[in-house]
């Protein structure tokens, strides 16, 4: 596959977790939150399908634009590449994990899921900080060696993926800081600047063009 092909693909996958990842990220998890979670998973099993299905697809694209993003990245820079890379499947792994507690569920016919869906919603949490770290390094990647205006998206990029990491902090330290709440909500912005602009940029092949590589020296 040739480098503008795959540029193209991994912008359509982008915008492809706009659709699914609110899905699962936020529809879905809020159905469950009632006072009694177990009777509603065991009257809602379809609920839990829809979700497993939803999060397994968002696994096969994440799978693919790791896979993806390193090649074409790593024609700038194979080190950063390779963190980039490890740092998203990390991601996924964890995903995995989230995606395995909704299957344990379904299993028992919702009877735990008081114990595994909060479980699912910190694995989102955790992964979101292995997450927070590869879109990182994805904009100082772009940073340093886009030399066209897009190397703007990268700063974009590189202050929205403290987003992910003050938002899990608040979450998984259950903190209640109305400073860190609202830099949380700016930085969403950010989130949301980037993650649009990456998958345009993608899709017209402007992020990794070949005419404005600098080939990187390392090995």
């Amino acid at each position: 596959m040739n480098q503008k092909r795959m540029s193209v693909l991994s912008g359509l996958l982008y915008l492809s977790l706009v659709f699914f990842g609110p899905i699962a990220l936020l529809i879905l998890p809020s159905q469950f939150d009632v006072v009694d979670i177990n009777l509603f998973a065991k009257n809602h099993i379809g609920l839990l399908l829809l979700w497993i299905l939803v999060d397994l697809i968002i696994i096969g694209i994440e799978i693919m634009l790791s896979i993806y993003l390193y090649r074409l990245f790593k024609t700038y820079s194979i080190k950063l590449s390779t963190y980039a890379f490890i740092f998203r499947l990390a991601v996924v792994l964890v995903m995995v994990v989230n995606t395995t507690f909704l299957v344990i569920t379904l299993a028992n016919n919702g009877s735990n899921a008081d114990n595994y869906i909060p479980l699912h919603q910190t694995g989102t949490y955790i992964w979101q900080l292995c997450f927070s770290v590869h879109v990182f390094l994805l904009g100082l990647i772009v940073v340093k060696h886009n030399p066209s205006l897009w190397r703007y998206l990268g700063m974009v990029l590189l202050i929205g993926s403290f987003g992910y990491l003050v938002d899990a902090i608040i979450a998984l330290g259950n903190i209640d800081n109305p400073i860190l709440n609202i830099m949380s909500g700016m930085l969403l912005i950010f989130i949301t600047i980037g993650e649009i602009g990456t998958s345009i940029g993608l899709l017209m092949n402007k992020i990794v063009m070949t005419s404005l590589i600098v080939r990187s020296h390392e090995k």
